[in-house]
C-alpha cells in the first residue's frame, strides 16, 4: 500500500505537510461554524429567546397547572398537595427559573407577562378538563400515580418524559432562533 495510511483496507492516499495543513483548517472551520450555530447563554439572553432550561421551566408550569385542575376537578386535592410538597424544592426553583425568563425577554412587563401566561395556562387547562372530564382525570391521575412513586423521579426528567401542552409558547427557543439566524447570515 506504499506505506499510504488506510481506513477499512481502502488507500487513502499519500499525506503530505500541506493536506495536514488543510486537515487541520477544515477542522478550525467546522469547529467554528458549530459554535456560530450553537450559540452561547449570552447569545440566548441577547436573542430573546428561551434556553433549553427555560423551556423545562415553561413545561414544568403547564404540567403543575395541569395537576392544580385536577385536584379541583377530579378529587385529587390530597395528592396534588403531596406533589406539591414531595416536589417543592424543584418546583420553587423551575417557578424562579420561569420568571426570570420572563424578566429577560419582556422587561418591565416580566412580571405581568410572567402572570399572565401562568393564568392562560391554567385556564387552558380548565377548558381541557371541561371538554373531556373523564379522560383529562384519567391522564392527570396517571401523572401524579408516575410522579408520587416509591422511586420518584427529579422533576425535570418527569417533566421531559410526559407530552406537555402549551397552548402558546412565551418566546420561541434559541436553537431554533439562533439557527435561523446563522442560515440568515449565510445566504
Amino acid at each position: 500500500m506504499n506505506g499510504a495510511p488506510a481506513l477499512g483496507g481502502a488507500s487513502l492516499g499519500p499525506v503530505s505537510e500541506n493536506s495536514g495543513m488543510i486537515m487541520v483548517r477544515s477542522l478550525i472551520t467546522c469547529a467554528a461554524a458549530a459554535i456560530l450555530l450553537a450559540g452561547t447563554p449570552a447569545d440566548a439572553r441577547r436573542a430573546r429567546c428561551a434556553m433549553a432550561e427555560d423551556m423545562t421551566a415553561v413545561q414544568t408550569a403547564a404540567i403543575q397547572q395541569e395537576l392544580m385542575v385536577a385536584a379541583l376537578t377530579c378529587n385529587e386535592v390530597q395528592r396534588f398537595n403531596a406533589f406539591q410538597t414531595g416536589f417543592g424544592p424543584e418546583l420553587r426553583a423551575s417557578d424562579a427559573r420561569l420568571a426570570a425568563m420572563f424578566r429577560r425577554l419582556y422587561g418591565r412587563r416580566g412580571e405581568a407577562a410572567y402572570h399572565a401566561f401562568k393564568t392562560k395556562l391554567a385556564n387552558n387547562a380548565e377548558i381541557r378538563s371541561i371538554h373531556n372530564n373523564p379522560a383529562y382525570c384519567q391522564e392527570a391521575g396517571s401523572m401524579l400515580t408516575t410522579a408520587l412513586a416509591t422511586n420518584r423521579p427529579m422533576l425535570s426528567a418527569f417533566v421531559r418524559n410526559l407530552s406537555v401542552t402549551v397552548e402558546e409558547s412565551p418566546a420561541p427557543t434559541c436553537n431554533e432562533k439562533l439557527a435561523r439566524s446563522a442560515r440568515a447570515r449565510h445566504r
